[in-house]
C-alpha cells in the first residue's frame, strides 16, 4: 500500500492517542497511552506536562512502527486535544507548574461570584459561551489570588494541543477553536480586549498566543522532535483543533444544522450554526469551526460516561468479576443487566451532575451534584444502573432542547457510542435518529482530515468527509418509549430546578464542616 498518509494526534483528558491514516479514513496503526490525572486536593485535577509530551512521543513511535510505512510518506500531522484548562510556560518555554484541567473545580467560588455580578451574561455577547470553573479566565484569577508566584514566573499560556505543537515544531500558537474558550470575540475570531478587562486579566494579555485558522500549517517537525518521534524533519504540522471540533469532522458534520453528541468524559451536545449563541441565552458554548462562517453551538454537559464509570467501580463488583471470568467486556455485562429493566427504571431518576466542577449546560451551577430520586425497597442495583444510562440521555435531551436548531439526526461519538443499549436509549429519549460511524479514534481522524485539507490532499472539509467518513449503524426512536420518556423528562427538569438553592445550602454546610474540622 502506498501513501500519502496522514497522522492524527489526540491529546485527551485521560489518554493520548496517535493514529496513522490513509486519505480514505482507514486507520493503519494506533499508539495509545493512558495519562494519569493528579488530584492534590479535593476538586482539583492536574497533569504533568512533561509526562504528557513523553506519552505523545511514545505513541507516535509506536504508531509509526506498527504501520510499517516509510515516515517520508506522511504528508501532514493533525492535532486535537482537550479544551479549556491552563498550561503556563516560563521564558525558557518550560512548564511553570502542572497543567490545570478543564474538570478542575477550584475556581468555583470565583465563577459563582461572576454569575451573581452579571459578568457571565455580559461576556456572552462577545464569545457566546458561559464561563465555568475550568475555563482559563477563572483559573487565572484563582492563581492570582492563591499562587501569585506562579503567574510572576509565567510568560506563555497554552491549550493542550498547543503544548504538543510547541514540542513538535518549536512554534507558539493556538487555533480559532481552542481560542474560542478564552477571552475571544467569536464574531471576529480574535481576542477581545473588553473581555480581558471584564474578567480582570488584562495584565496577562501578552501570555496568550497568536490565533491561526485550524487548517493552517503552524510549523514543521523540528530536528529535535524528529529524533524523538521518528517523524521526518520538515513534516507540516497544522494548528489543529479542540477535540470537540475534531470529532464532528470525523462524523461528517460539515453543514449548517447538522447535530452531534460526544458521549465521553463529558456529554458534548452540539450543532453547526452560522453565529455564536445569542446573548439572550447565557448558557452553553460557542466554538469556531474549521470552516468559514461555521460555528459550533453547543450545550456541553459535564455529565458523560464518568457517571457510568463511577457506578460500575463502586457498585458493580459482580459484573466486573463476571467480565474477568468470561473474558467479556465490562460494558457488555453492564448492558445486559440494564437491559433487563424496563423503560423508566421503575421510577428511579438519576441526575448525572457528578463532576467536581458541578454543571455547565444547559445551566451553569458549580454546586450542582448528582442524585438518585424515587428509591424504594422494590428497587435493585439493576434499577439504579438503568437510571444512570437514562439520566445521561435525559441530560442530552435537556441540552438539545435549549439549542436554537431543529435537530433531525444526532451523530454520535465517544465511548458511549460503543453501547448499543445506550444508543437506542438516546434515540428514544430525544425522539430523533441516532447514527454511529466507523472508526476507532474519531478525534485523531478529525485532526488527520483537517491536516489533509491544510496540505491540499482534500480541497475542503466536505470533500474530506465524503471520502473518509463511513456510517456504521442508525438507531430509530420508538414512538411508545419516546412518549414515556417525555413524561419522565418533565419530572427530571422539575426536580433539578427545585434543587437550585438546596445545592448551594449543601455546599455551605460542607464548607462549615471543613472549617470546624480544621479549627
Amino acid at each position: 500500500m502506498e501513501g500519502p498518509y496522514l497522522v492524527g494526534i489526540d491529546a485527551g483528558t485521560s489518554a493520548v492517542k496517535t493514529g496513522v491514516f490513509t486519505t480514505d479514513g482507514r486507520i493503519l496503526a494506533l499508539g495509545r497511552r493512558d495519562v494519569p490525572i493528579e488530584t492534590p486536593h479535593s476538586g482539583w485535577a492536574e497533569q504533568d506536562m512533561h509526562a504528557v509530551w513523553r506519552d505523545v512521543r511514545d505513541t507516535i513511535r509506536e504508531a509509526l512502527a506498527a504501520a510499517e510505512i516509510p515516515p517520508v510518506e506522511i504528508v501532514g500531522v493533525g492535532l486535537a486535544g482537550q479544551g479549556d484548562g491552563c498550561r503556563l510556560l516560563d521564558e525558557h518555554l518550560a512548564p511553570v507548574r502542572p497543567s490545570i484541567l478543564w474538570i478542575d473545580g477550584r475556581a468555583g467560588d470565583i465563577v459563582a461570584r461572576w454569575q451573581h455580578e452579571g459578568l457571565n451574561d455580559e461576556a456572552f455577547g462577545y464569545c457566546g459561551s458561559a464561563v465555568f470553573s475550568g475555563t482559563a479566565m477563572a483559573i487565572l484569577r484563582w492563581l492570582e489570588q492563591y499562587e501569585p508566584e506562579t503567574l510572576n514566573r509565567s510568560r506563555h499560556f497554552l491549550f493542550a494541543k498547543d503544548w504538543i505543537q510547541l514540542k513538535l515544531t518549536g512554534t507558539l500558537s493556538t487555533d480559532e477553536s481552542d481560542a474560542s474558550r478564552g477571552p475571544i470575540d467569536l464574531h471576529r475570531r480574535c481576542y477581545s480586549e473588553e473581555l480581558f478587562q471584564l474578567f480582570g486579566i488584562t495584565r496577562y494579555r501578552s501570555m496568550f498566543p497568536p490565533i491561526l485558522p485550524s487548517a493552517r500549517v503552524a510549523g514543521q517537525v523540528s530536528r529535535a522532535a524528529a529524533e524523538e518521534t521518528g517523524l521526518v524533519e520538515g513534516t507540516p504540522v497544522i494548528a489543529g483543533m479542540i477535540d470537540v471540533a475534531a470529532m464532528p469532522v470525523a462524523l461528517g458534520v460539515v453543514e449548517h444544522g447538522q447535530a452531534y453528541a460526544i458521549v465521553g468524559t463529558t456529554c458534548f451536545n452540539a450543532a453547526l450554526g452560522e453565529a455564536p449563541l445569542p446573548p439572550t441565552h447565557p448558557e452553553g458554548m460557542s466554538i469556531a469551526y474549521p470552516r468559514p462562517r461555521h460555528v459550533i453551538q453547543s450545550m456541553p454537559s459535564l455529565a458523560g460516561t464518568t457517571n457510568l464509570d463511577w457506578f460500575s467501580r463502586e457498585c458493580c463488583n459482580a459484573e466486573q468479576r463476571e467480565a474477568e471470568r468470561t473474558g467479556t467486556a465490562l460494558h457488555q455485562c453492564l448492558e445486559s443487566q440494564a437491559a433487563k429493566v424496563s423503560v423508566g427504571a421503575g421510577g428511579v431518576l438519576y441526575h448525572p451532575y457528578i463532576n467536581p466542577g458541578g454543571e455547565r449546560a444547559p445551566f451553569v451551577k458549580p454546586t450542582a451534584r448528582a442524585q438518585f430520586f424515587g428509591l424504594s425497597l422494590d428497587h435493585s442495583r439493576a434499577h439504579l444502573l438503568r437510571a444512570v444510562y437514562e439520566g445521561v440521555a435525559l441530560s442530552m435531551r435537556d441540552c438539545f432542547q435549549d439549542l436554537p436548531v431543529d435537530i433531525e439526526e444526532i451523530r454520535l461519538a465517544g465511548g458511549g457510542a460503543a453501547s448499543r443499549l445506550w444508543c437506542q436509549i438516546f434515540a428514544d429519549v430525544t425522539g430523533v435518529p441516532v447514527s454511529t460511524f466507523h472508526g476507532r479514534e474519531l478525534g485523531a481522524l478529525g485532526g488527520a482530515m483537517v491536516a489533509g485539507v491544510a496540505v491540499q490532499q482534500f480541497p475542503d472539509l466536505p470533500h474530506a468527509a465524503e471520502k473518509a467518513v463511513h456510517r456504521a449503524e442508525k438507531y430509530e426512536p420508538r414512538a411508545r418509549f419516546h412518549q414515556q420518556y417525555g413524561e419522565l423528562f418533565e419530572l427530571y427538569r422539575r426536580i433539578r430546578q427545585h434543587l437550585w438553592e438546596d445545592w448551594d445550602l449543601r455546599d455551605r454546610i460542607l464548607h462549615h464542616f471543613s472549617q470546624v474540622a480544621s479549627s
